[in-house]
């Protein structure tokens, strides 16, 4: 059994992935782009000022009258030089004075954003902490639930899962217990008529005794199979598209697979529904559920003394598709029904012996397919019917 792989931890330190030090960046770039705009706009609004400012009107037109007393260019070009960096000086110092208005006021902000998104954090941080110091095998759901909406909802979605895990578990346990208790007697009849075999002499007795070990281990072996089946089910991940087959064609199969039984025990089985009908279906697990749901109506409805007839029918009812199976055997008592689908459940009234899972995996596949089972009267008003419904695959 290949191990677990490690999720590797994330780096640590300032260059780690980190929400808060993501959101800090977040609200400084976005103070920064704030900054920008503010002081693009007090400097379209000081050029302004300056363009229509009586002030610096009369500087030119002081300026101007000057430049009119002057004769030597040389002395005018000082003038307007001079004239010049006084006022690049004075621009300078209101804009310097701006900036450093809006740039001060940076510590300030960010020191309360950095408050904030820490102080933001912390109950993340607190339900962090609550789940590392779980155990491996602590399931039980979480002990303080966070107020916060956000948190609150992934607390809801942690204990969820861990609701599942639990059921999940459960099953597993119940399914082993189960199956340890059934594979006892076939185990136990197996090892008493090996030994009978290893003792008798030859003749009726050593035939009788190997007779009996065969029907035990098959028996055993059935059982096995049908473990498997049900645990592969429950495992069963979501199933992908399936490719359009013929329904009737798979009915068919199944029918001439068990057409050898039917007619050893004098029962005559008959399958009503269109020629054809093209549906995505998963082959195999259709297989699963009607194989199981045929096999319960031989075994257990017809036979000597019993009914002689099983039924398929198929047809299409909105966007479900319906197969019918139907025997006209002596039914399931109204008191027993509600049980027919519990794991190695059998009536004390059955005619023959069985697993008991049957119609526990039948269930179980057709629900991997969207559908159910359900049970109702069967033929000629005896009898049982299952009725088998699963929507159209996309």
């Amino acid at each position: 059994m290949t191990p677990p792989t490690e999720t590797p931890a994330p780096p640590r330190g300032w260059w780690g992935p980190s929400l808060m030090r993501r959101t800090l960046l977040a609200l400084l770039a976005a103070m920064a782009l704030v900054w920008l705009v503010l002081l693009g706009q007090a400097a379209i609004t000081h050029y302004r000022a300056i363009d229509t400012n009586p002030g610096v009107r009369q500087l030119a037109q002081g300026l101007a009258g000057a430049l009119a007393t002057l004769e030597q260019p040389a002395e005018a070009r000082a003038l307007v030089h001079g004239m010049a960096h006084t006022l690049n000086a004075m621009r300078a110092d209101v804009d310097l004075l701006q900036g450093t208005s809006v740039l001060l006021a940076l510590p300030l902000v960010g020191l309360p954003l950095w408050l904030a998104v820490r102080t933001g954090l912390r109950p993340l941080a607190r339900l962090d902490a609550q789940i590392a110091a779980r155990s491996a095998n602590d399931l039980r759901p979480l002990q303080h639930l966070p107020p916060q909406r956000e948190l609150h909802g992934l607390a809801q979605s942690f204990d969820q899962l861990l609701a599942r895990l639990r059921a999940h578990l459960a099953r597993e346990k119940a399914l082993v217990h189960d199956a340890a208790h059934e594979l006892r007697t076939p185990m136990a009849v197996i090892a008493t008529q090996a030994h009978v075999l290893a003792q008798a002499p030859e003749g009726p007795a050593r035939a009788q005794a190997s007779e009996a070990l065969t029907r035990a281990v098959q028996r055993a072996a059935h059982l096995s199979e049908q473990l498997l089946m049900l645990a592969a089910l429950e495992e069963a991940p979501a199933l992908d598209p399936a490719a359009p087959q013929d329904l009737m064609a798979l009915l068919q199969d199944c029918l001439a697979e068990r057409a050898g039984w039917a007619e050893g025990l004098g029962v005559e089985l008959s399958l009503d529904g269109p020629d054809t009908l093209e549906l995505p279906l998963d082959r195999q697990l259709l297989w699963s559920a009607l194989g199981n749901v045929l096999d319960n109506a031989l075994k257990h409805g017809c036979g000597p003394g019993a009914g002689r007839e099983v039924q398929l029918r198929v047809w299409q009812e909105g966007g479900d598709v319906v197969v019918w199976v139907a025997d006209d055997g002596p039914g399931i008592a109204a008191g027993e029904q509600d049980r027919v689908f519990e794991r190695f459940w059998r009536s004390p009234r059955a005619r023959s012996s069985g697993s008991g899972l049957g119609l526990t995996i039948a269930q179980q596949a057709i629900g991997h397919l969207g559908g159910q089972v359900r049970l109702g009267p069967g033929l000629h008003g005896r009898g049982v019917g299952f009725t088998l419904r699963w929507p159209v695959a996309g």
